[in-house]
């Protein structure tokens, strides 16, 4: 036999033996096979949650300004930074402008318990007729004190729309807000009048600390923050859309032990770009990205021994799911937007394709809240066929250390030597 025809015989077999192998294990081939799987994971359920960490600052719950003429002051009797309870004498006034001071207080009283009573007559009828679709205004009014010497009048607009859509909640609310502004004027006011008739002076109407002193066009405003406080952070726009109030948040200080927990309470539409309490924040957080807006935190716990302004690290929670499982994201199939495909395999032994639904990702791992049992075998996305057989290595279990050493010499000599 010639050596040429040898080889040509060996060319011949060869390319027989390739053209099969390709035929019988390439993944288009259509002869059913089986799949030794390697690389595989069981899923598990369990709590998974989104995380959007920020620097914050302790602010004021809510600021009260409290206003006076300045023609009217005699002197004040605290400064900037001074502590002070309700019905402390913030400043005293000249005693020709006293009785004119009173009755401005007494129009103004009355002007509020107006919009006062207005406001509860709107939420009142908002929430037992929750219907129809137009637009609708409610309240205006007017009311007029007089002294002496000159008359005072106070207008009183009060506006509250209901959309087309119905959404009778977001009126209620936005009423809700207005009255409670109503009721913290009327309480300044009414902690002004409580004073006997005589020598007037400006009092304190809570207890809080003296935050500034200012005069501008002609009038006095002092502001006093409460001793109430909550946590204030601002966010991007890219961030403003994770955020939703009622989200849970947790807050850390490095000079006070535990977690406070809160929530986020509102979030600013407006840029804060003339906030005072922007310049702390950017003390503690240096990169920041314009336009910023101020998302408010509402604690469950007031905070001990914590100035305003000082820095707190709060960790949001922008979407939370239970019952998920985490995987890998590159074993995710066709993914679109929320959904994919993953391999999983059923209860006799085959491969499949499961759909799955993604409401988030968490670094290199995908979480999954929809398509998967409790504990189904989950492939990685290498290419597989459906409906195909897989097999596992077996499982193996070393044995710790300690159960080594829970096991005397005598032991195992006795396994040794049995017969």
């Amino acid at each position: 036999m010639s050596k040429g025809f040898t080889i040509g015989i060996a060319i011949i077999v060869s390319t027989f033996i390739a053209a099969n192998a390709i035929l019988l294990f390439s993944n288009k081939s259509q002869l059913a096979r089986s799949y030794y799987i390697e690389e595989y994971d069981r899923a598990q359920a369990n709590t998974y949650a989104q995380e959007m960490e920020k620097e914050s600052v302790i602010v004021p719950a809510k600021e009260t300004i409290v206003t006076i003429e300045a023609e009217a002051v005699s002197d004040f009797t605290v400064a900037e930074g001074d502590i002070v309870q309700q019905g402390v004498e913030l400043a005293k006034l000249k005693t020709e402008s006293a009785d004119n001071q009173r009755a401005l207080w007494e129009a103004e009283q009355q002007a509020y318990m107006q919009e006062q009573s207005q406001l509860q007559q709107i939420i009142s009828s908002l929430e037992s007729e929750r219907a129809g679709s137009d637009a609708t205004s409610f309240g205006e009014g007017s009311t007029t004190g007089t002294t002496a010497d000159d008359v005072i009048d106070v207008n009183v607009q009060v506006d509250v729309n209901v959309p087309q859509d119905g959404n009778f909640a977001q009126a209620i609310a936005e009423a809700e807000q207005k009255l409670a502004e109503v009721d913290r004027k009327l309480q300044i006011v009414n902690t002004q009048l409580s004073q006997e008739t005589g020598d007037l002076a400006l009092l304190s109407p809570i207890d809080g600390n003296v935050a500034s002193i200012e005069e501008r066009d002609g009038l006095y405003f002092i502001s006093i923050y409460p001793n109430e406080k909550s946590v204030l952070t601002f966010v991007n726009e890219e961030e403003w859309h994770e955020i939703m109030e009622g989200q849970k948040v947790m807050n850390y200080s490095t000079h006070q032990e535990g977690m406070a927990e809160g929530s986020i309470l509102t979030k600013s539409a407006v840029p804060a770009n003339k906030s005072e309490w922007l310049k702390a924040y950017k003390q503690f957080e240096n990169k920041t990205q314009e336009p910023l807006y101020e998302v408010r935190i509402q604690l469950n716990e007031q905070p001990k021994e914590l100035p305003f302004a000082a820095n707190i690290n709060s960790v949001i929670t922008t979407d939370e799911v239970e019952n998920a499982v985490k995987v890998k994201s590159t074993w995710l199939l066709n993914k679109a937007k929320q959904k994919a495909e993953i391999y999983t395999l059923t209860n006799e032994g085959r491969i499949v394709r499961t759909p799955v639904t993604i409401p988030f990702d968490l670094k290199q791992y995908a979480i999954l809240s929809e398509g998967l049992e409790n504990n189904v075998v989950l492939l990685n996305a290498e290419p597989k066929r459906d409906e195909s057989t897989a097999f596992l290595p077996f499982p193996m279990e070393l044995p710790t250390w300690n159960s080594i050493k829970a096991v005397s010499w005598k032991d195992y000599l006795r396994y040794l030597t049995y017969k």
